[in-house]
């Protein structure tokens, strides 16, 4: 095939790197957006690099567009399509020598990563813990129905920091009790890899109930655990999915003041983890399951009290050094002022 269009290359990609459906829309979405710029008409082999910065200059937030999309996500785009254009043009799909999309990156602003502050942990708790007592009390949903699900969906997002989708992924296979372990499945992972977790005493009473609940709800093996349709009296979906776990804590959210999200929950379970005094690196990036050790130390930062008394230290022994170097000097200014 010669000179394919953009959804022809898709589908080749797609078949022989068996790409799974989540990795698959993170390609269509960025190809469909270019394609409605560029025109649905043109052929991949028809762009050219001015058609690539013409775009960029488009959609990228600057002062001329405010309303623009950030570096971070202008990089995300860029990176797909050329990953597009290089399997197009190495399998002979798409006429040209280079992809339009070479070196088209920008250099992204590095702001912290978003975490929790011990007060967002201590508001969702008791919001939940209020929910969980009006349920029982009154007999009657609560705003966030049911209460006693979402407790153990935040305690494991707190204690194991895994991603929104392994979670979703979860079955009662997974689930061993008795050993005290966790199966975080490779099918819910940004990096195709399956990671197994410690219970920890904190976590284990929420994850027994969730299992009793669940079983006698009729909740298989090898069905979905953490659904909460099967103990909700207000949905009756088969599934859980990522939009039913993002209202809820858009709920919570909005109950604790501030954004309270899964990914938060986990960044903050790394920042923690790498602030502590018997901090390991090696097993901070097993118990995120990061495949670069690259992305741990991202995590090495430490807070600004750390920051004020190391700043303090060098004030006090400057100082002392100063008064030092030149003997009643101090006194001297001291008494002539």
């Amino acid at each position: 095939m010669h000179n394919c269009d953009f959804q022809q290359v898709l589908q080749e990609m797609f078949a022989e790197r068996w790409l799974s459906p989540k990795t698959q829309s993170s390609y269509t979405g960025p190809v469909s957006l270019f394609r409605r710029y560029v025109g649905q008409h043109v052929l991949p082999s028809e762009v050219s690099r001015r058609d690539v910065l013409n775009w960029r200059l488009a959609i990228v937030k600057s002062s001329s567009n405010p309303s623009g999309i950030a570096e971070s996500s202008w990089n995300n785009y860029a990176r797909h399509l050329k990953s597009l254009y290089r399997f197009g043009i190495s399998h002979d799909l798409i006429q040209l020598q280079t992809s339009p999309f070479e070196n088209m990156f920008l250099r992204e602003k590095k702001r912290g990563r978003k975490t929790l502050r011990d007060m967002d942990i201590v508001f969702a708790r008791e919001a939940l813990e209020l929910c969980r007592r009006y349920e029982v009390v009154k007999g009657e949903p609560a705003p966030m129905h049911p209460a006693w699900f979402w407790q153990v969906v935040v305690e494991t997002f707190y204690h194991t920091g895994i991603r929104l989708n392994q979670l979703l992924s979860i079955t009662p296979s997974d689930i061993h009790l008795k050993r005290r372990r966790l199966i975080a499945s490779a099918e819910g992972a940004k990096n195709n890899y399956e990671a197994v977790l410690p219970i920890t005493d904190a976590l284990s009473p929420y994850l027994v109930t969730l299992m009793t609940s669940a079983q006698a709800a009729g909740c298989k093996r090898y069905d979905q655990l953490f659904n909460v349709n099967l103990f909700s009296v207000r949905t009756r979906r088969e599934t859980m999915d990522v939009w039913q776990v993002e209202r809820f804590f858009n709920q919570l959210s909005r109950y604790c003041g501030s954004r309270v999200t899964p990914h938060r929950f986990r960044h903050s379970l790394a920042t923690d983890l790498m602030r502590s005094k018997g901090r390991d690196l090696y097993l901070t990036q097993q118990v995120c399951g990061h495949t670069d050790i690259r992305s741990t130390i991202e995590y090495i930062r430490p807070d600004l009290d750390t920051l004020r008394d190391y700043l303090e230290q060098r004030h006090s022994h400057k100082e002392q050094s100063l008064k030092d170097a030149v003997p009643g000097w101090n006194n001297q200014y001291l008494s002539s002022s």
